[in-house]
C-alpha cells in the first residue's frame, strides 16, 4: 500500500556522494588523518550510501571508495549503490580476511575506526589488519556529527513522518473507551503504521491508570476505566525517517489533580518550544522546563531528559538533557517531551517534534496538545 503521507519528499532526492565529500573533507582534511575511514553502523551506512541492508561496509579514501557487503547483499547492494564499486565478500570466507586486503590493495596503512565499534570487534579487525600491515585508529563520530543537521530531502521525509504521527494518534481516539485494553491500543498503532507503509519507530507504548507513572511501560492485558489517564507514545519510521509522539488523555472527567498535573507539562512543554533557537543550549532548554516543573511543585517527578535528536534513528544524537551542553543550529530535529510521573495515581506525558530554524523552531507535529476528555 503507498502511504498518503509520503508525499513531502516528492521530487527530492539524497545528494549520498554529497554526503561522503562533506566526511572526506571532515576526516582527511584534519590534523594526522587516516588513509582510509571504515564505516559500519547501519545508521550511518543508510546516510552514506542508501544501503537498507543490515551487513556491510565502507571504505572511504580522499580519492577512491569501495562497498563491501556478503553474498546475501549482492543484488540488493548493486541496486541500492550504483555508483560505489562493491567487493563480495565470498560464502567461506572471514569478512574482516576480505575488509584487511580490500584496505591494503586501495594501499592504505592507516584505517580509521568508528567510535561505535564494538571492542570484540575491534579486536577482531586489528588482528586482520596486523597482518595486512594497516594500523587501526580510532576517529570518533564524524558521520554522527553530520547527521545532527539535516539537509532538505531529510527535512522533508521527517515532515513525512511527523505528518504520519498525527494521523495515527487521530486514528485510535475511537479506542479511547471502557474495556478497551492496552494492548488493544498497541496493537491498533502498529496496524496503523504498516498499513500506511511504514514500521513502528520503537517499542509502542500504551499505558493507562496508575500505569502511565512508567515513562516506559509495556502494554499490557489492562482494561481502560473511568477516571484513568492514558498515555501512548510511538512514532513512524517512513522512508527511512522517524518520528516520535506522546499524547496523555483522560477517561470521562479529569479530576482537579489530573488537570494540574497536565497543564503543568503543558505549559513546560510550550515555554520550552518557545525558547528553542540556533545557540542556545540543550541543557538550558532542559533546565527551564524543569524550573517551570519546580514552580507547581512537580519537579522531582520528572526523571528523564527533556528531548532527543530524530532522524534515521529514533534516537539519533544528543538533543536536549543536563548533558548537552553544544549550542543548538539550525536544521536540527528534536523532540521536546517533558513529563511528570507519579507512582501510585499516574503520569502525564506530552511530546512535540521539532525543526530548529534559523530563527527559533517549528512544529513538526500538530496533533491536539490540550487536554482531551473522552465522554463515557
Amino acid at each position: 500500500m503507498v502511504s498518503q503521507h509520503q508525499n513531502q519528499a516528492a521530487g527530492l532526492s539524497a545528494n549520498y556522494a554529497e554526503r561522503r565529500a562533506k566526511l572526506r573533507k571532515a576526516v582527511f582534511e584534519g590534523k594526522k588523518p587516516p588513509d582510509a575511514l571504515l564505516i559500519t553502523s547501519p545508521a550511518n551506512l543508510y546516510y552514506l550510501t542508501g544501503f537498507t541492508g543490515s551487513f556491510g561496509a565502507l571504505l572511504l579514501m580522499p580519492d577512491a571508495e569501495r562497498f563491501l557487503t556478503g553474498g546475501i547483499y549482492a543484488t540488493q547492494a548493486q541496486s541500492e549503490i550504483p555508483d560505489i564499486p562493491i567487493t563480495l565478500n565470498p560464502t567461506l570466507k572471514e569478512f574482516n580476511e576480505t575488509l584487511a586486503e580490500t584496505v591494503q590493495e586501495l594501499g592504505a596503512t592507516r584505517l580509521g575506526v568508528e567510535s561505535g565499534t564494538s571492542i570484540a570487534g575491534l579486536q577482531g579487525l586489528r588482528k586482520a589488519m596486523r597482518k595486512a600491515g594497516v594500523r587501526v585508529k580510532p576517529v570518533g563520530a564524524p558521520v554522527d556529527k553530520l547527521r545532527r543537521i539535516k539537509d532538505e530531502y531529510e527535512i522533508a521525509r521527517l515532515r513525512d513522518a511527523a505528518a504520519l504521527a498525527d494521523a495515527t494518534f487521530a486514528h485510535i481516539q475511537r479506542l479511547f473507551q471502557p474495556e478497551v485494553t492496552e494492548w488493544d491500543i498497541a496493537m491498533e498503532i502498529d496496524f496503523y503504521l504498516r498499513r500506511q507503509g511504514a514500521y513502528p519507530a520503537f517499542d509502542t507504548i500504551a499505558v493507562s491508570g496508575e500505569r502511565t507513572a512508567l515513562p516506559h511501560g509495556k502494554p499490557t492485558e489492562r482494561r481502560l476505566q473511568k477516571g484513568d489517564f492514558v498515555t501512548v507514545d510511538f512514532g513512524a519510521k517512513l522512508n527511512g525517517y522517524c518520528s516520535d509522539l506522546t499524547r496523555t488523555v483522560v477517561m470521562g472527567k479529569a479530576t482537579a489533580e489530573q488537570r494540574r498535573l497536565y497543564n503543568a507539562v503543558l505549559e513546560a512543554l510550550q515555554r520550552s518550544i518557545d525558547a528553542i533557537k540556533p545557540g542556545k543550549r540543550g541543557k538550558q532548554i532542559d533546565a527551564l522546563a524543569r524550573k517551570v516543573l519546580h514552580k507547581h511543585g512537580l519537579a522531582d517527578y520528572f526523571g528523564h531528559g527533556l528531548g532527543h535528536s530524530l532522524g534515521i534513528l529514533v534516537h539519533d544524537g544528543w538533543g536536549l538533557s543536563f548533558r548537552d551542553k553544544k549550542p543548538l543550529e539550525a536544521g536540527m530535529v528534536l523532540t521536546v517531551e517533558p513529563g511528570v510521573y507519579v507512582l501510585g495515581f499516574g503520569g502525564v506525558r506530552i511530546e512535540q517534534d521539532v525543526l530548529v530554524t534559523e530563527s527559533g523552531c517549528e512544529l513538526l507535529t500538530h496533533a491536539p496538545v490540550e487536554l482531551l476528555e473522552f465522554e463515557l
